[in-house]
């Protein structure tokens, strides 16, 4: 058994870990080092060309000896409290869900995401402040689906979880079906869905990606829609509200969102 050993910003560390668990990880642990992560992740074997790929976040291999990897991975995923009302929870975790807030199952071994990323957890901030009973909800980019997951535990009528990737796709109905919910999945961007029908989008995309569909995002919504935008850091926040205009700014560490309502 060996480990790969690396060290990466928080914010980085989902990503890394999605990486990882592709690559065939049995477990990942994390530590907390100064202002960074340490994520030591375990295989039978050196994976080829794995700790090249990763050499910017200083990766190397290290013996492994008597590490219970499906137990360091529990304890790496607790439960996360997010926002006021939701509760992120592994699907090994067995804590009841907190009085006042729904529960959220998710599988951190799929990859697309796994509600770590400060971006994701701005996006289920601005959704439960967003989200009436009845809404209608589109989840543009929706990775592992926790975003449109969440949207309905949080009493929306409806969500479609759109995504360019096949293998989100499948990751994102793997979760809906732990959550015992229909996934509604589409394969693409907002550019599949009607004119004037959402009541709430949520895109947690790149900047750059949002921009470059501002007038399909912008052409889905009802009047007095809310539009929830992530995936970006505060650099590129004026250059967004350029083109949506503005709104309310949340943010986490270097990230940011923006929610506005369109008329």
């Amino acid at each position: 058994m060996v480990s790969l050993r690396l060290v990466c910003a928080p914010g980085e560390a989902d990503a890394i870990s999605a990486e990882l668990w592709e690559a065939g990880t049995a477990g990942i642990r994390e530590l907390q080092e100064g202002n960074s992560v340490v994520l030591i992740a375990g295989f039978e074997e050196e994976v080829d060309g794995l700790a090249a790929s990763l050499q910017r976040f200083q990766a190397e291999w290290e013996s492994e000896e008597d590490t219970d990897w499906t137990l360091a991975t529990k304890l790496a995923w607790p439960g996360r409290l997010v926002g006021e009302r939701i509760f992120l929870a592994p699907l090994w975790n067995e804590e009841p869900t907190p009085a006042d807030r729904v529960r959220v199952i998710h599988n951190p071994g799929l990859a697309s995401g796994t509600g770590e990323h400060p971006c994701t957890q701005l996006a289920l901030e601005a959704l439960e402040k967003s989200v009436s009973p009845g809404a209608i909800v589109a989840d543009i980019g929706t990775g592992s689906g926790i975003l449109a997951i969440s949207a309905l535990r949080l009493g929306a009528k409806f969500t479609v979880a759109i995504d360019t990737d096949e293998a989100s796709l499948q990751t994102a109905r793997e979760n809906f079906e732990l959550n015992q919910l229909s996934a509604d999945l589409a394969a693409g961007s907002a550019d599949c869905i009607a004119s004037d029908c959402m009541d709430i989008l949520v895109a947690n995309i790149s900047g750059s990606v949002l921009v470059a569909i501002a007038d399909e995002l912008i052409r889905v919504m009802k009047n007095n829609a809310t539009l929830i935008l992530t995936g970006f850091p505060e650099s590129e926040l004026a250059a967004l509200q350029s083109v949506f205009g503005h709104g309310d700014v949340s943010a986490l560490n270097e990230w940011r969102c923006l929610s506005l309502h369109l008329s």
